[in-house]
């Protein structure tokens, strides 16, 4: 038999206390808040804001997507402005709104005031807790949507007003799988504790209708209903998911086995009692044991085994950010430990003792989270990177002020860069493409980062130091961000003249493994494409005509730009000959310039952060698409003296498409007019 033991009033005598905790919570999570997104949070911004309501809801892209958070941020950032703190509100005042909800709780599971307050001040800081309010992924949300499941759960158990608490259960689950559709694990044990709780109270009713058992069933009911079709609709995409983890922890991490283990479970625990430590798991275990035939402990059991059984049975252990819902439960359990040794001290000896180790265990809980304090606030991020405003002042310079055939070069890491202007970016190198014309070279990018470092690509690249030397003249600044311009001089070698269709017309060098055919579709610009055929696994082929360039001074680069099939492993390139080779490529833009070519339009593609693990959808699923383009830019160095030359290609598919192939020779006005 269940004792009862929450309290159905809110006693007055908190109110001022919770009140306090719930202000000191605010005070320790807005530092950061207007600070530049950074990392996942822009990664998030970048992927997944451009995308429409309806295809946020009904797809599930990469496991950085959260659904709800996108949904309140974008919410969030329409009615306040697109800033950093307006994109970090949803997840701060969840934060924030845990605090009370989690006294609240902690007096529903425990009965005792003193309980649902320290466990509320440990949640308050908690330096889990902190991190994922202040990182604004949605986690700070999952830790309150679990307390409101808890209390909502609680209130449908006691029978009042019923319709009002089943909507908003109804509402509360749907959308804690939403935030991480793996905390159906989460769900799940909250259903199995609602049932239990249900028939427990059905079986010792001496006379009881059937329909006393099934109509609070009917909330449940709803939810998973509503849950199940959410999940089976995106099931292709959680598969596409559960491979892309195994393929991230595989690539990053040098791990196969994603199974239950001890050793990563003790990470999620040690995450669980952050910054405190794993002593504290001693009042936890004591808590529960004192909370013995009360439904206090048959939740928090439940909370605990559903999820590790089903962990098990998945064979998939996450991270521990996955498993942030058990923490303002495991801190109520250890609350009550700490709140009932203090009883039991003070009814064994006497109560200047209890409250002398109150005030030590108040200090000692108080002490540590002060002092990491700061370093957890570093941990999240710094003032560095591109801010919004800086982002957005940008873009409007650049379309107000850069020619469309303008080569604009960014990071590939700034996402927050890359979110205003990547497709500009694209359309640029698809104008230049299909124009044949070649204006400026826009660099652009934060000013703690040297110019010429700025064309990475998300990989360490070793060769930015071939413009380390080259003149960068800054043309504007927004802020702590800089738009430069090359002092280079552009002379267009090949095509010599109006040609689209150049690489059709060159003669090639090639073995009897290679076939070359002028294709009408798919091209990308002019009126022909090259197909390559070949039987063997990989070939290169070159032109009959050699080039010859004589170079006498530094700062001289070649620039070669042209398109290809998406990810064919296949490449243009200029082979040199007489031992003057190049020390290698310098690629600007690499995964900027990706199209889609339908029946009937071309269209901009950004590519996914995560494509080196993630399985994505296969773009020909859509009967409309023909074809995807990757545009090529890469500047090579000119060696010093006489330097021959042939244009070609290096291609390991058994068919390539390749089009609009230009060549430019840039010069260093600086070398140039010395």
């Amino acid at each position: 038999m269940f004792k009862n033991t929450h309290s159905k009033t809110f006693p007055y005598t908190s109110f001022i206390p919770i009140v306090c905790l719930t202000l000191l919570g605010a005070l320790m999570r807005m530092p950061g808040i207007g600070w530049p997104i950074i990392g996942d949070p822009a990664g998030m911004l970048l992927m997944h804001f451009p995308t429409s309501w309806d295809s946020l809801l009904f797809e599930y892209r990469d496991t950085n997507q959260r659904t709800l958070y996108i949904f309140l941020a974008k919410f969030s950032m329409w009615l306040f402005g697109e800033n950093e703190w307006a994109f970090r509100l949803p997840g701060f005042l969840a934060g924030v709104l845990a605090l009370p909800l989690a006294y609240r709780v902690g007096l529903m599971v425990t009965g005792a005031q003193s309980c649902a307050l320290l466990g509320s001040l440990l949640l308050a800081l908690s330096s889990t807790h902190l991190f994922h309010t202040r990182v604004t992924r949605g986690y700070s949300l999952t830790v309150f949507l679990a307390l409101a499941l808890v209390f909502l759960a609680y209130k449908l158990l006691d029978k009042n007003n019923t319709r009002l608490w089943a909507s908003l259960f109804v509402l509360a689950g749907f959308s804690i799988i939403l935030i991480v559709p793996s905390n159906i694990y989460f769900l799940a044990a909250i259903g199995v504790f609602y049932f239990a709780v249900l028939l427990h109270n059905f079986n010792k009713q001496e006379v009881a209708p059937l329909k006393s058992l099934l109509l609070p069933l009917l909330p449940l009911l709803a939810l998973f209903g509503a849950v199940g079709s959410y999940l089976i609709n995106i099931y292709a995409d959680l598969q596409r998911a559960v491979v892309g983890a195994k393929n991230q922890y595989k690539l990053f991490n040098n791990i196969d086995d994603l199974s239950l283990s001890l050793e990563r479970f003790s990470d999620v625990l040690i995450s669980m009692v952050s910054p405190w430590g794993l002593w504290l798991y001693i009042f936890f275990i004591f808590g529960l044991l004192r909370l013995i035939k009360t439904k206090g402990l048959l939740l928090i059991a439940i909370l605990f085994i559903v999820p590790i059984t089903l962990v098990s049975l998945s064979g998939l252990l996450g991270p521990p950010r996955v498993y942030v819902y058990w923490l303002p439960f495991v801190l109520i359990g250890a609350a009550f430990g700490v709140t009932e040794t203090l009883i039991l001290i003070k009814n064994k000896y006497s109560s200047q003792l209890s409250y002398s180790l109150a005030a030590v265990f108040l200090a000692a809980i108080v002490f540590k989270p002060v002092m990491t304090y700061s370093e957890n606030l570093s941990s999240v991020g710094s003032p560095s990177g591109t801010t919004l405003e800086e982002a957005k002042d940008a873009a409007v310079f650049v379309k107000n002020n850069v020619s469309d055939h303008d080569l604009i070069v960014i990071p590939y890491s700034d996402r927050v860069l890359r979110y205003y202007l990547e497709e500009r970016v694209g359309k640029n190198m698809l104008n230049i493409i299909q124009s044949g014309r070649l204006g400026k070279l826009i660099f652009l990018g934060p000013s703690d980062i040297p110019p010429h470092e700025i064309p990475d690509v998300g990989l360490p690249i070793p060769n930015t130091h071939f413009l380390k030397n080259i003149s960068f003249n800054t043309i504007k600044a927004f802020g702590d961000l800089r738009l430069y311009e090359l002092g280079l001089n552009i002379i267009k070698l090949s095509p010599p003249g109006p040609d689209l269709d150049y690489e059709n017309h060159i003669k090639f060098h090639h073995d009897k493994t290679v076939k070359l055919e002028h294709a009408e579709q798919p091209r990308l610009a002019g009126k022909l494409s090259l197909a390559v055929k070949q039987t063997g696994k990989r070939t290169k082929f070159y032109s009959k005509e050699m080039k010859v360039a004589i170079n006498e001074k530094e700062g001289t680069f070649f620039l070669l730009n042209f398109a290809k099939e998406y990810d064919s492993g296949s490449e243009g390139a200029l082979f040199f000959f007489k031992g003057n080779t190049p020390p290698g490529v310098l690629p600007l833009n690499g995964f900027h310039g990706v199209f889609v070519a339908t029946t009937s339009h071309l269209i901009w593609k950004r590519l996914d952060l995560y494509k080196n693990f993630l399985v994505q959808p296969d773009d020909y699923e859509n009967k409309s698409v023909k074809f995807i383009w990757e545009i090529k830019f890469g500047i090579i160095p000119v060696p010093i003296g006489e330097v021959m030359f042939a244009e070609g290609f290096r291609t390991q598919k058994t068919l390539t498409y390749f089009d609009g192939w230009q060549l430019f020779l840039l010069q260093d006005k600086a070398s140039s007019n010395s």
